[in-house]
């Protein structure tokens, strides 16, 4: 159990038909639009700093050490020093990280699962999800990446149970899966939009669909966006209590065990100030708190993510209570 639960806690694309892939924010003065684009997508839309920066003290990212990787992220057996650790990787222009990958190793890895040196990765990396990403955010994101200020940090190799690598990737997700925007939904151009960023550019439908078994990353599609995956409390320093020892995920579709009754304005909400439709904290980490990399997000693209949930069929799944979560900063 601990170890699904250790997949579930981490883990928060070639083109295909129909991917309606949003127009990139404004360059900065003078740089890239691609290195711009790589910046939004990497720092506000995939999250790529929640898992790849460590830590302070007091929760906070270390900017020092912005992307450099995170010794034992998470330790599902604390009481074996020789067991239980999974690191991130380095992903900063250094020798020790990105510096001696070429441009089509980095893609491989965050596209299909292949690391830079071979090794298949394990699942916890959402490249099953990042495959069906277009080319050009893609190399957006490897534009970027190439801008980070080197920082020197080897990680480790994962512990046992999570090395040797896989003996294979996990298969992407299939985009026929992924919900079309419902017939007749009236912002469905902006619904369909909001479908490319929250199922292949960021991670919403991995963290947001439950698992067939606890995991294994073999995803229940007939409850796509329904929640009811397990994010330990402790991997983000929440207390217990007064947080359960697991918060679950929450059901996205419009349906009354679900986000029936929220409103365009609510859903906004949620992903940029953490707060439910009656103003209560939400308990997900990634929506909430210092962590947060959602508030960043431009009001266009949050706003086509909430009316993408909106459009989806409802299901029927019940999840366990969430808790109440930090109060309004």
């Amino acid at each position: 159990m601990r170890e699904a639960l250790l997949f579930a806690a981490v883990c928060l694309s070639a083109c295909g038909d129909n991917l309606a892939a949003p127009e990139p924010p404004a360059p900065d003065a003078g740089e890239d639009p691609l290195i711009t684009r790589g910046r939004y997508l990497v720092n506000d839309v995939s999250q790529c700093p929640f898992c790849h920066t460590p830590r302070r003290p007091d929760g906070a990212p270390d900017a020092t050490r912005f992307l450099a990787g995170v010794d034992c992220i998470f330790d599902a057996v604390p009481e074996d020093p020789e067991a239980g650790c999974i690191n991130t990787r380095n992903l900063t222009d250094h020798p020790t990280g990105l510096a001696n990958a070429s441009d089509e190793e980095i893609k491989d890895a965050f596209l299909n699962g292949i690391g830079t040196d071979g090794r298949n990765l394990i699942g916890l990396m959402p490249y099953w999800v990042f495959h069906n990403m277009t080319d050009e955010d893609a190399d957006s994101i490897v534009a970027y990446l190439r801008t980070l200020t080197p920082v020197q940090h080897m990680t480790p190799p994962n512990q046992p149970p999570f090395t040797p690598p896989p003996p294979a990737t996990l298969p992407p997700i299939d985009p026929d899966d992924i919900p079309m925007p419902s017939d007749g939904f009236p912002e469905a151009e902006s619904a369909l939009r909001g479908r490319y960023l929250s199922s292949m550019v960021s991670v919403c439908v991995d963290c947001h669909t439950p698992e067939i078994e606890p995991g294994s990353f073999m995803f229940d599609f007939e409850k796509i966006f329904a929640g009811g995956r397990g994010f330990p409390a402790a991997l983000f320093g929440y207390p217990v209590p007064p947080y359960p020892e697991v918060i679950f995920t929450s059901n996205l579709t419009p349906h009354a065990t679900g986000l029936e009754g929220y409103r365009l304005d609510d859903v906004v909400k949620v992903m940029k100030e953490g707060l439910d439709k009656d103003g209560n904290g939400v308990c997900a980490p990634t929506h909430s708190g210092p962590s947060s990399p959602y508030a960043g997000l431009t009001d266009a693209d949050v706003t086509d993510i909430a009316n993408y949930v909106l459009s989806l069929p409802p299901v029927d799944n019940m999840v366990p209570v969430d808790c109440i979560g930090p109060p309004p900063s």
